[in-house]
């Protein structure tokens, strides 16, 4: 299926000598979303994979008139094409319907739903793999949770390399391997803004030179990502512990940056490399940076192993919610903590205390000072459209277009 454009009966009225402005119905197909939206043909145009046209020869525009509840949780335009535009006002054959959301700045990352209980899982020379019924596309970012097999995974966020609907992969150079088995325990979680604005990849640049300690990660590359963004990683050979990992930007210039990251002791020397980094993003080109902070008085952690999560636990007075994305910096008595980004989870949560899942080694319990801060979408450089494939099936516009040579 595609965008059905059906004609609403006696909806039109005179706009001008030879202009008709007419009411449709838009229906999107389900999960058919094409990459920057509909193209929308007039009478005299074909090939676009619309079904229906707006009615006229040319059109000058058109508006949203009405729309049900689904449609309007989504933002909708439509654009001519830059040809229209000259210094004589000139109507186009064809007009793009874009859908896309409402995005603003400092909307916190959240956990999308539940996903169905993993049957078996394992990590080997890198890759996990995880069996599971999932609708899962390669590119999208989700946080393991649960797991036994990979217990040593829990908490941690991760990119889709592949996925079909039994099974998926991600890249992960600083898990432990773990040997094949049945796991009955785990899930997952899309990491969004909101249904259908995912985390994903933005600007991206080489790396030509790694290094890492077991706390500080330090890239050569043309990026120049801002301070207190984030980036995604990999692809590299000689710091190929580091692949897959998402770091908080420390340091940055126009051929370097340094982050802090939660090492686990999977240091590597400095050496030439042919890696990638990608700007964190969200819908739109919006930066993922972070909001409202706690502040750390008292630090401890217990160590994961390959079936063993590690349970970071940290005093804070807070505000938090399980399920509130979270990076943790700063800390000295928890200086491996330092990096850490993850999910705060239900157990034990109160005003005074909250714990997440991480690879950690052990931290003994001590008085601390450091911050634990929210990730949240910054301000968005483009119209933020959804991704192409997505469903949009049970929204319906109503629209009025400007028609000409009916």
């Amino acid at each position: 299926m595609a965008l059905t454009l059906t004609r609403i009966p006696d909806c039109q009225q005179v706009a001008g000598v030879s202009q008709v402005e007419i009411g449709f119905q838009m229906q999107p197909g389900t999960a058919d979303y094409p990459a920057n939206g509909y193209v929308i043909p007039g009478v005299l145009s074909t090939g676009t994979g619309v079904t229906g046209n707006f009615g006229g020869q040319f059109t000058y525009g058109a508006q949203i008139m009405g729309q049900n509840a689904t449609a309007a949780g989504y933002v909708a335009e439509f654009v001519m094409p830059n040809a229209a535009f000259g210094t004589t006002p000139a109507p186009s054959p064809t007009i793009t319907f874009q859908v896309g959301f409402d995005v603003n700045a400092a909307q916190p990352l959240i956990l999308g739903p539940l996903s169905a209980l993993s049957t078996l899982s394992a990590v080997a020379s890198g890759v996990g793999t995880v069996t599971v019924a999932n609708s899962l596309r390669a590119g999208q970012f989700v946080y393991l949770q649960s797991f036994t097999q990979m217990g040593a995974l829990n908490g941690t966020i991760v990119r889709v390399a592949s996925a079909t609907s039994t099974s998926f992969t991600f890249n992960l150079g600083s898990a432990a391997n773990v040997g094949s088995a049945a796991d009955a325990t785990g899930t997952f979680q899309l990491v969004e803004v909101g249904p259908g604005n995912l985390v994903q990849l933005g600007a991206t640049a080489t790396i030509t030179n790694s290094l890492a300690t077991a706390t500080l990660l330090t890239m050569n590359s043309t990026l120049n990502p801002p301070v207190g963004s984030f980036v995604y990683i990999d692809n590299l050979v000689n710091g190929a512990k580091a692949n897959g990992v998402i770091a908080q930007v420390l340091t940055s210039s126009t051929t370097q940056f340094t982050a802090n990251w939660n090492g686990t002791g999977n240091t590597f020397t400095t050496a030439a490399d042919t890696g990638n980094v990608w700007q964190l993003v969200t819908a739109g080109n919006a930066l993922i940076t972070t909001g409202t902070s706690v502040t750390i008085s008292n630090s401890v952690a217990t160590a994961s192993s390959a079936g063993t999560a590690g349970v970071i636990t940290l005093t804070a007075a807070n505000l938090l919610q399980a399920g509130n994305i979270v990076v943790t910096q700063g800390l000295t008595n928890g200086a491996k903590i330092n990096g850490t980004i993850s999910a705060v989870i239900a157990t034990g949560l109160t005003n005074a205390l909250f714990k997440m899942n991480g690879q950690m080694s052990t931290v003994t319990t001590g008085a601390d000072a450091g911050v634990s801060a929210l990730l949240v979408t910054g301000a968005p450089t483009a119209f933020a459209q959804v991704s192409a494939g997505t469903d949009l099936s049970a929204c319906t516009w109503f629209a009025g277009f400007l028609n000409v040579g009916e």
